[in-house]
């Protein structure tokens, strides 16, 4: 590979005369055009066939043969809308052409040279047939070698293949609500399947964030501690209890007194009495909303709506619950002032090895997927009395079993 390429032998042709030079010139010319289209190696490396076919031609007239038959495959790939490597300016050329390397002022190049151009060209014919297009049904964009397409209406290989127009809604969009007749009824489509909605209708998407809790059936309280500087966190232990809410989350909205809110409400100096708007009531919304969630909404469907749940807002429309908010001073100390002016930062209880120089926090989830194992020897003696006193008293359906955790099987 690193020997220089040397001068070629023709039959028909002697070394350096004009049929020779021109014999060079065509063969480089040609070894060009298919550089240009990516077939250079096909064309020309292929034993008894391209450049050694061409340099074993018997006559001129086979030669001049062969060069056409490259000449029309390079205009059948363009005729056929293929890519191709615009503006190509390349200087590679297969063989040595003596005009150009007289008195080695070019020096010939060697094999490993003329391969590492030819292959980066090829490369570079490659990716410029490579285009993006957008498919229609899947509505993924794919890197495919073929001509660009404009086609709105485009659809690739794999689309064609698995011939299925509602691909994309089935497997990656969930249906959001279905369009319900004033009688309560689906409507069907001409596939007699339901029209299915993916957007959030206007009755809920105009909904402030106050508006959202006085609608919703359910609610969790959940009791904090202020830590410091405005960080809050949950103290103790958390458990579950099921219990019959069927009663007190059908009569909606909700009153405002049912309502537990802690609102955070930073000023600024200029402004100490800001009424944010996730906090505007507007009676006629909310009716809309609950009004179309008893129609559409499955949970909602058995709910009744008291409007004298309005009281509170005195015959209005629309209230801002901002201003009946209870402002709380907190009083300030020496501590207190020092800490609201220095950055956060991780305690060093919650920072592996005590390595306090460690400006991160490493977060940690339920254990890996792993069976736990039942309790036994004297852990377990408790449980089991527990259990044989419910059992002895006819209260077996109070035991609620707790198996190992199983991330395959979870507690649902």
């Amino acid at each position: 590979m690193n020997s220089k390429v040397s001068y070629p032998e023709f039959k028909w042709a002697e070394f350096a005369s004009k049929d020779y030079l021109y014999a060079i010139a065509s063969i480089n010319r040609a070894y060009n055009l298919m550089l240009a289209i990516g077939k250079a190696d096909d064309a020309f490396r292929v034993k008894a066939k391209g450049l050694d076919y061409m340099l074993n031609c018997d006559d001129k007239k086979q030669f001049k043969s062969a060069i056409k038959n490259i000449h029309d495959r390079y205009r059948n790939h363009i005729k056929a809308g293929k890519a191709r490597l615009q503006n190509f300016q390349a200087d590679a050329e297969i063989i040595p052409d003596p005009r150009r390397h007289k008195d080695m002022i070019i020096p010939i190049p060697t094999n490993r040279d003329v391969m590492t151009k030819e292959q980066i060209l090829t490369f570079e014919q490659y990716l410029s047939t490579l285009n993006v297009s957008w498919c229609s049904i899947c509505r993924e964009s794919q890197i495919e070698e073929k001509p660009f397409v404009r086609d709105p209406n485009y659809v690739c290989a794999a689309c064609t293949k698995r011939n299925d127009p509602e691909y994309f809604i089935r497997n990656n969009l969930h249906p959001v609500w279905y369009l319900v007749d004033d009688e309560g009824n689906y409507v069907l489509d001409e596939n007699g399947k339901k029209c299915v909605q993916y957007h959030i209708p206007e009755e809920l998407a105009c909904l402030t964030m106050y508006e959202k809790l006085l609608i919703r059936r359910c609610a969790n309280f959940v009791p904090t501690v202020h830590l410091s500087n405005g960080i809050f966190g949950i103290k103790g232990h958390c458990v579950s209890f099921p219990q019959d809410i069927t009663e007190m989350c059908d009569e909606l909205p909700r009153r405002k007194d049912t309502l537990v809110t802690f609102i955070r409400n930073l000023g600024s100096k200029d402004c100490t009495s800001i009424f944010p708007i996730s906090l505007r009531v507007n009676r006629i919304k909310i009716l809309n909303a609950l009004t179309w969630l008893k129609k559409h909404n499955p949970f909602y469907k058995n709910i009744r709506i008291k409007e004298e749940n309005f009281d509170w807002m005195n015959g209005k429309e629309e209230v801002n619950v901002g201003p009946d908010a209870v402002e709380l001073n907190v009083k300030e100390t020496t501590k207190s002032k020092q800490q609201s002016n220095e950055d956060e930062y991780v305690s060093t209880a919650h920072i592996p090895n005590g390595n306090a120089e460690e400006d991160s926090l490493p977060m940690r989830t339920v254990h890996a997927n792993e069976t736990r194992t039942v309790p036994s020897g004297r852990q377990a003696e408790p449980i089991k009395e527990l259990v044989e006193i419910a059992r002895n008293t006819g209260q077996t359906k109070k035991v609620m079993d707790f198996p190992p955790i199983d991330h395959d099987s979870p507690i649902s």
